[in-house]
Formats: C-alpha cells, sequence, structure tokens
C-alpha cells in the first residue's frame, strides 16, 4: 500500500453498506482502499468479498486486528454501532459510523463516554450534511434574516430490509427521520427542547413507518415541524426556511433551491449533485491524514439521537 494511503475496514455489506465499498473499489475516495469487509453473513460475506478481491473477516474483532486495516467504516444495523465505534476506538483505529449513532440515547452516550480523550479520529455519517442543496441552503441563510420557521420532511418507498421492522433498532424515527433532526441541528444551531408527535403503522407491522412532528427549538424560538413516510412510492426531501427577511424553498432530492422575498421567487443556482457517501468518506479520510477535527465528531451524533429520542418519547401512536 502506498504511503499516505489508508487501508479502509468496512463492517456491513447490506444496501447501503455497498454504496459505500463502490465508491473505494471505483477510486472515487482519494487517498483510501478497501482492503477487508466483514459481514454478519459469512457465506454472503465470503462471495461478495471473492468476487471484488478483498479479504472477508468473519467476525468484527477480526476486522479491527487486521493488520492492514488503518480505519474502520461501520454500516451496520443501529444496534452494532455504539460497540463497533468502541472496540475500533479503544484498538487506536479511526472510525466512520453511519447515523444513528446508537438506537437509543444510551447506547450512543455510551460509545460518546468510551471514546473521550485523546485518541483517533471518530465521525458519525450524517451524510446529507454533504448534500449540494443543503450546503447552499447554509449559504445562503444570512440572507434571509433571523430564522423563525423550519419545516422538514422526507419521502420513501418501503424498504425490504427486516431490521426497519424491529422498534430495538430505532424503527422510522431513528433511521430516516434523524437526517432531519440532525438537518435541523445544523442548519439552525439551535437544539429540539419541546416536541409534539404522531405515528403510525402503514407497511410496516411492528415499528412506526410514518410520523410527523411540531418541535420548538432554542435559542431563538424556532417553531419547527418534521415528518416522514417510508410507506409511498417516490421520494422527496423538502426544506423550508422562514426568516424575517424572506424565506428559502429547496427540496434536496429533486435538487431545487427558490429564495421569495414578498411576492418575488427566484431560483438559486445550484452546483451538481454529489453522491453524499462519497463525500462523506472523502471528508473523513482527509480529517485522518490530514490530521484536521472531523467535521461530525460522535458528540453531534449523540445530539441528533437524544432529539430523536425527544420525539419518539412524545410520539402518540395513532392505529394503522
Amino acid at each position: 500500500m502506498a504511503v499516505g494511503t489508508l487501508g479502509i475496514g468496512l463492517a456491513g455489506l447490506g444496501v447501503h453498506g455497498r454504496r459505500y465499498a463502490a465508491h473505494l473499489l471505483a477510486g472515487d475516495v482519494p487517498r483510501a482502499r478497501l482492503v477487508a469487509v466483514h459481514r454478519r453473513s459469512v457465506r454472503e460475506g465470503r462471495a461478495w468479498a471473492e468476487a471484488h478481491d478483498v479479504a472477508h473477516r468473519e467476525s468484527l474483532d477480526d476486522l479491527i486486528a487486521d493488520p492492514r486495516v488503518n480505519a474502520i467504516v461501520s454500516v451496520m444495523p443501529p444496534t452494532m454501532h455504539p460497540q463497533t465505534v468502541v472496540s475500533a476506538w479503544q484498538a487506536g483505529l479511526p472510525v466512520l459510523v453511519e447515523k444513528p449513532l446508537g438506537p437509543n440515547a444510551t447506547a450512543a452516550r455510551h460509545a460518546v463516554d468510551r471514546c473521550s480523550g485523546n485518541g483517533p479520529p471518530a465521525m458519525v455519517a450524517h451524510t446529507l450534511r454533504f448534500n449540494s442543496v443543503v450546503r447552499a441552503l447554509k449559504r445562503e441563510l444570512p440572507a434571509i434574516g433571523p430564522l423563525h420557521l423550519i419545516a422538514i420532511d422526507q419521502r420513501f418507498e418501503p424498504s425490504g430490509r427486516p431490521w426497519l421492522d424491529d422498534p430495538a433498532e430505532g424503527g422510522l424515527l431513528l433511521n430516516t427521520g434523524v437526517h432531519g433532526v440532525d438537518l435541523m441541528r445544523h442548519l439552525t444551531d439551535a437544539e429540539i427542547v419541546d416536541a409534539r408527535a404522531f405515528g403510525r403503522k402503514v407497511v410496516l407491522e411492528r415499528a412506526v413507518d410514518l410520523f410527523a412532528a411540531v418541535l420548538r427549538l432554542e435559542p431563538g424560538g424556532i417553531l419547527a415541524t418534521l415528518d416522514n413516510s417510508r410507506a409511498t412510492s417516490g421520494r422527496t426531501g423538502r426544506i423550508e426556511l422562514v426568516g424575517a427577511r424572506g424565506q428559502l424553498l429547496a427540496d434536496h432530492v429533486h435538487h431545487t433551491l427558490v429564495r421569495v422575498v414578498n411576492r418575488t421567487a427566484t431560483p438559486i443556482p445550484l452546483p451538481e449533485p454529489v453522491p453524499t457517501v462519497r463525500e462523506t468518506l472523502r471528508q473523513f479520510v482527509d480529517a485522518v491524514l490530514d490530521g484536521t477535527p472531523v467535521p461530525i465528531p460522535l458528540e453531534d451524533g449523540l445530539r441528533a439521537v437524544e432529539a430523536a429520542e425527544r420525539i419518539h418519547d412524545a410520539m402518540a401512536e395513532e392505529p394503522a
């Protein structure tokens, strides 16, 4: 391996894990190379690894102990994230963990507490922060003045991943809604302090796959709505920001951004869309190799899980 190249050990080869693998194998992430993988299904993991000419490790401990692995990327179900982070970090390996950091605030806090102090970089993959529309929204925020209202929603088709129907894994709120929770924190620099919410089971049998919440954020007394559906056809990602001097209306899926002042709506030019997983990996690798702070530390991942749990605790479940 070339000097200055990070050998990546990938834990998780599900639908999302294979996205990470694809970018690493394609050379989309400068100074990084996929050298080993782990999948809970040993048979499927071995077959995938053989087809892509990388090593397969039958346990997470074996992946971490592989001398060619310089950093761990965890794309596992949420219940497995905290221990993966702790094991990698305490072995001296930098770690990038998919959101959510844990299936609940207690588990996420455990990871943060065990990985405090001096040690290798640890980052949470809240990938939507690197979406081109979200980056443009952050830049345009000063133009609309003090923010007093934000609305975020996401629409997804049903998922075939069975663990999403397990409430212990966090359900829709922790696995999809946490995107919106993190974006609220990222765009407003405020925290959710009060929540009212409702949820329903539409397609799933055990976990909520539709919810709507009304929130209050501080500082600033910002009011917010957050709603998600994973029981429809097609995807959208609406974000609306309302300030004293205008509004910003966006859709991060359909790559649109409009500024509204008085009765005039002005489209804002956007850069080309980028693969957010690729951008997340690049940010992580640059931080590890250049010694700069990671853009989304574990503490940010914990705050997002805590906020999502506040919404969960406020949720009154409606009959299907």
